[in-house]
């Protein structure tokens, strides 16, 4: 379930930001989004980083990105 809400984070993270920048920015807005998530969690010690979170969460841009195009 946590993968699903990853992968839907990174599907509103894109739609958000396409609305302001192009698909390319968008996505690079994801994959930070997805990557300061993680980094959130392994240094404030309230979550559990892993890269499969990370990985979901920009498979969700892509997916976006995917069908815009």
């Amino acid at each position: 379930a946590d993968k699903y809400y990853h992968f839907f984070a990174g599907i509103i993270v894109y739609i958000l930001s396409s609305l302001f920048f192009n698909a390319w920015v968008s996505m690079l807005f994801v994959i930070v989004a997805g990557a300061a998530k993680e980094a959130y969690d392994y240094y404030s010690g309230k979550g559990n980083p892993e890269w499969l979170d990370f990985i979901a969460t920009v498979v969700g841009g892509l997916f976006v990105l995917y069908i815009s195009l």
